[in-house]
């Protein structure tokens, strides 16, 4: 069996220079910016919902108000940036297009989270009267907290006479920059004074 040397040689040439040339040509995954992608916050909550949906089904009837406020950030128990507003109005439409009727009301005002965990809506009845939420059995609560690189939410069901949890579900994504500006508090400008000798 005679062999070619100068073919082979050539042939050989060829295929150690695609395997070099591909090797070079492959893609290197990127090194990304930490909060490069964007958000689908209706998918979130949507998956959220999800995951409780049966339990507030069984509790809440067709007839039933839920009220929904906004997602306060958990480290502060409060909610000044436009994060949770954001969360709170995709809820809303994840929540309506189950057929279950809500009614927004305003963290802070209609009810509270205290320093040793959730204190939802006032005992007080008259306040309860006055902010026109006496009709309400449940609500829906949604707190949210950000790491270095993730979102975590929390979305509760409570029992508004008793206080207890019936539902809860939490979720957590990916940190994007998205989030990120979201949740950035705006700098208030401090104004000083003129000195007047």
């Amino acid at each position: 069996m005679n062999i070619n040397i100068p073919a082979f040689k050539t042939y050989f040439l060829i295929i150690v220079s695609i395997f070099i040339l591909s090797s070079c040509t492959t893609t290197v995954p990127n090194v990304f910016n930490k909060y490069s992608w964007s958000t689908d916050f209706q998918a979130l909550t949507d998956e959220l919902v999800e995951k409780s949906l049966k339990r507030i089904k069984k509790n809440v009837t067709r007839s039933e108000v839920v009220l929904v406020s906004d997602f306060v950030n958990l480290s502060k128990l409060e909610n000044p940036s436009k994060l949770g507003f954001v969360l709170s109005e995709s809820l809303k439409n994840t929540l309506s297009s189950q057929d279950i009727i809500i009614r927004q009301v305003e963290f802070g005002r209609d009810f509270t989270i205290g320093k040793y965990g959730f204190n939802m809506l006032s005992r007080n009845s008259t306040k309860i009267l006055k902010n026109n939420i006496s009709t309400a059995s449940f609500a829906l609560v949604g707190t949210y907290t950000v790491t270095s690189k993730k979102l975590l939410l929390f979305v509760k069901l409570i029992d508004i006479e008793t206080g207890y949890i019936l539902s809860s579900s939490s979720l957590t994504t990916r940190l994007t920059k998205e989030i990120h500006e979201l949740e950035r508090v705006p700098k208030q400008r401090v104004s000083y004074a003129p000195m007047v000798l």
